[in-house]
């Protein structure tokens, strides 16, 4: 008798302990694994957002500004900046919650610090200086006149053979936009026409370089244009054809050994000064030369394109 008593206890204690477990599983919140691609976003950003808790039928996710979406996984995007707190239902009981940081899109320091520095009035044929303020790896000038790309340099030159007003855009690896400036180009000027210091000054040094290429005195010439616009800087940068970059020494010992050929002739000098209004040093000289025996006559704008 006590052994059939025995077993009802085990089969009591068996029982009970299966029960406890049913209940216990039955009352225990099922876990939701669900996450999102990311919780920092930008305005208009999609993210993903995936639930992958085993056995749900049914998801409903709601994204704190009245959208919703019924669907186990998917992409999303605010449209407007704040902290949102989204929520996912699983088989209408079980819940889930992130929070989100949606941030404007902030443009780019470099992108607003390029600008072209350039004059708005020039005259017909004139060389006139391009200048991109602010830093960038590529560079692509257009004009206005040709239609086309005309130069990838940074500070290009370029002289117009028409009159007329021209939209120059530059567009940069930094900037989404081309960036405009407009300029009117007048006709050319007569001999007796009123013309700016800096083009006088180009003139006069334009002789003096001439005078090197023809073999006259080296250091009167060299020494004049060093002390008078320079401030004794023999660094001075100085840019031939647009491509060919040297310090002011050493482009004026190659024109002196060059003057047995006497084949170089300087077709027109741009200068440039210091963005230190205080000071009236030249910071960069511009010349335009080519072989007389070749006569090249456009050497800036062929070598410019």
């Amino acid at each position: 008798m006590s052994k059939y008593i025995h077993i009802v206890i085990l089969a009591l204690l068996a029982y009970l302990l299966v029960y406890v477990l049913l209940l216990r599983s039955c009352s225990h919140e099922r876990t939701i694994k669900a996450n999102l691609s990311t919780t920092e976003l930008l305005v208009n950003e999609p993210f993903v957002f995936k639930d992958s808790t085993r056995g749900a039928k049914q998801w409903k996710w709601e994204f704190g500004n009245h959208d919703q979406l019924l669907k186990q996984e998917g992409e999303y995007a605010f449209a407007q900046a704040g902290k949102y707190r989204i929520k996912l239902t699983v088989d209408q009981k079980h819940e889930k919650f992130f929070v989100v940081n949606v941030t404007e899109k902030i443009e780019s320091t470099e992108s607003r610090l390029i600008s072209v520095l350039a004059p708005k009035m020039a005259i017909q044929d004139e060389y006139i200086v391009f200048k991109s303020e602010g830093d960038a790896n590529l560079y692509r000038w257009e004009f206005g006149e040709t239609g086309l790309i005309d130069s990838r340099e940074k500070d290009p030159i370029y002289a117009y053979a028409q009159p007329g007003t021209y939209e120059v855009m530059l567009t940069t690896d930094k900037n989404f936009y081309p960036i405009r400036h407009q300029i009117e180009i007048v006709p050319r000027y007569n001999d007796n026409d009123s013309t700016d210091v800096l083009t006088l000054i180009g003139i006069d040094i334009k002789n003096k370089l001439q005078a090197l290429a023809d073999g006259k005195t080296f250091n009167n010439n060299y020494n004049y244009v060093l002390s008078r616009y320079l401030c004794n800087n023999p660094n001075t940068m100085v840019i031939v054809n647009n491509n060919k970059y040297n310090d002011f020494y050493s482009y004026c010992q190659g024109l002196k050994i060059t003057v047995q050929a006497n084949k170089t002739a300087i077709e027109r000098v741009v200068v440039d000064t210091n963005a230190d209004e205080n000071s009236s040093c030249l910071s960069v000289i511009y010349v335009m030369q080519n072989d007389r025996f070749k006569g090249n006559k456009n050497v800036a704008k062929n070598e410019i394109q």
